[in-house]
């Protein structure tokens, strides 16, 4: 493989022009590119800050490619933000907004970082924080996450623990605990039984006015 397959290949994929897959690249790549444009970045720019190239970030705006985690990472940080709320969408709405099960994608975890089994995206894409629905944890744990914000987890069923930059805490169904992402933080399951649990996360800066 050539170099530039291979350094392609580390940022991310190209995909089909179809299917649901296609259609949330589409709009993670839409909400890069208004973030951006309400900083007043151009893309060049948006490639030195983030340390990925001009064409490939071009295609990633225009929904011909995907980010990998670690590029979405890239991006986000050079934006202000973070990749759980790249991935959430921005769609405008000032009225009530109803979330049915049935209309919510079920996706691999793993697109919102190191967590094992699936997710749902449970809160209205306009909100000004993140609800995100896991079913499956991980049996160890793995590397730490830092970014910027505020976190709470709620347990729905099975048994979690959490590690706050070394300090564990036990959550059972009904438990929860809130804190402040920049210290290191990561959880696992510490039951056989599959672990449910709702992650809620709010980042500074964000707001209705730059959701809409």
């Amino acid at each position: 493989m050539r170099h530039k397959d291979l350094a392609e290949a580390a940022a991310g994929n190209r995909i089909d022009s179809s299917g649901a897959d296609a259609e949330r690249t589409r709009r993670l790549g839409a909400k890069i590119r208004s973030l951006r444009k309400q900083q007043d970045l151009t893309l060049k720019v948006l490639a030195r800050l983030s340390g990925l190239s001009h064409p490939f970030l071009s295609q990633v705006e225009r929904g011909l490619a995907r980010p990998s985690m670690n590029s979405l990472h890239q991006i986000s940080e050079a934006l202000g933000t973070n990749a759980s709320w790249l991935l959430a969408g921005s769609e405008d709405t000032r009225e009530a907004t109803v979330v049915r099960a049935a209309d919510t994608a079920v996706v691999p975890a793993s697109e919102l970082g190191d967590m094992d089994g699936v997710r749902r995206v449970v809160a209205p894409e306009a909100s000004p924080f993140q609800v995100v629905e896991f079913s499956g944890a991980p049996e160890v744990f793995r590397e730490y996450w830092v970014h910027d914000g505020f976190e709470t987890i709620y347990v729905i069923s099975g048994v979690v623990e959490v590690d706050l930059d070394g300090e564990i805490f036990r959550l059972e169904p009904s438990d929860s605990i809130s804190y402040d992402t920049r210290q290191p933080h990561r959880l696992r399951a510490a039951t056989p039984q599959t672990v449910k649990l709702l992650m809620i996360e709010a980042s500074p800066g964000f707001t209705n006015e730059l959701l809409r």
